[in-house]
């Protein structure tokens, strides 16, 4: 599975459930937009460092990093890179 699949997956399960008629493509802002909050991101958070094998540093940790599959996707895929 694709890393924005498994991100979007992890966001559907666990904030969308029994939200109908809400879209979530790679670009629906996730926290600005109000679908996940402060405690919702923590949790994002420690499934993409659980689920990649990556950690965070607190600067990372914004809003505006977090916002989207995409750029949760971007943020992932630089992270592994450094990695290998």
């Amino acid at each position: 599975m694709e890393i924005d699949a498994e991100v979007r997956t992890y966001v559907v399960e666990n904030f969308l459930a029994g939200a109908n008629g809400v879209t979530l493509d790679d670009a629906t802002p996730l926290i600005t937009g109000g679908l996940i909050d402060s405690i919702g991101m923590i949790g994002l958070v420690r499934f993409v460092e659980r689920r990649f094998g990556i950690e965070f540093k607190p600067k990372e940790l914004d809003a505006h990093r977090l916002d989207t599959i995409e750029k949760i996707t971007r943020l992932i895929q630089t992270k592994l890179e450094t990695v290998r």
